[in-house]
């Protein structure tokens, strides 16, 4: 028979999450030592039971908004950056997330791309330069002809006229 899971209260629940959210707070870990609950429930209830309100809000933020942010708080201290973040509703994880988000976005600078106008020119050219290269082997050989022509009415004898 399967062992039962235990059934927390909805009071117990938001306690531990709100112990965990405030800044200088316990680990998960250490609360599940504390209080006997497994680490993986408390991290789901912090899924779900965590000020719903933040996350909204930080769907608000466009990529703009992130990325000024990113840059506004580049050179700030501890002090500056703690009160920009309490004044924007953010955590300094939000902030390291979209740095992540920025930096694996941003591609390696590889081959640039080529202006279209550009590689019709060189579809063109590489065009032309085939057709002059068939028009020089065409006359090479009328050339050779014309030169075997008068060497064979050099040698048998023969009226250029007749050809």
């Amino acid at each position: 028979m399967r062992a039962r899971r235990p059934r927390y209260s909805k009071d117990l629940k938001q306690s531990i999450v709100q112990k965990i959210s405030t800044p200088g707070g316990p680990s998960v870990v250490e609360m599940a030592e504390k209080t006997g609950v497994h680490p993986t429930s408390i991290y789901g209830w912090l899924k779900v039971h965590a000020n719903p309100s933040n996350m909204q809000k930080l769907n608000e933020w466009t990529a703009q908004k992130k990325l000024l942010a990113i840059v506004e708080t580049f050179s700030m201290n501890e002090n500056q950056l703690g009160e920009f973040l309490r004044s924007s509703g953010l955590h300094s994880s939000d902030l390291e997330e979209w740095k992540q988000e920025f930096y694996s976005s941003q591609r390696s600078p590889g081959r640039p791309k080529v202006d279209p106008e550009v590689v019709a020119l060189r579809a063109k050219e590489k065009e032309l330069s085939s057709d002059l290269l068939r028009k020089d082997r065409a006359l090479a050989e009328m050339s050779a002809r014309i030169i075997l022509l008068k060497k064979s009415h050099v040698l048998f004898g023969g009226n250029e006229d007749d050809e």
